[in-house]
């Protein structure tokens, strides 16, 4: 699979990292790679991009955190709380993201 192939799109809203509020961005989940955008007719520069080569955990957050139908995201140095509009939506989100990271670990050597 190359990195220009789109595993999945679309609208989240996402947790602040510095400041604590939430904002929904455009999401584009590619290879191991999930990058959101302000819009999805701004995606000429990214406001952030999350690696999830080495991603320590994808799931469903069950802390009241503020929001309903959110995903923690979790890798070195950050957790990201990504939350979407209905379940269904985000049990979509933790299936595409959680074979990205199992495609990723698949070709990992795990003697190093």
């Amino acid at each position: 699979m190359t990195n220009n192939e789109v595993d999945r799109c679309g609208y989240m809203t996402k947790l602040g990292g510095v400041v604590k509020n939430w904002k929904t961005r455009w999401f584009v989940l590619s290879g191991s790679v999930l990058t959101y955008y302000k819009s999805k007719d701004d995606t000429s520069s990214p406001a952030g991009t999350i690696d999830l080569k080495n991603c320590k955990t994808v799931k469903v957050c069950m802390d009241n955190i503020g929001k309903a139908h959110t995903l923690e995201v979790s890798v070195p140095g950050r957790n990201y709380f990504l939350s979407c509009d209905d379940d269904d939506t985000m049990n979509e989100w933790l299936g595409a993201i959680s074979r990205a990271v199992i495609r990723n670990t698949k070709g990992m050597n795990w003697d190093e």
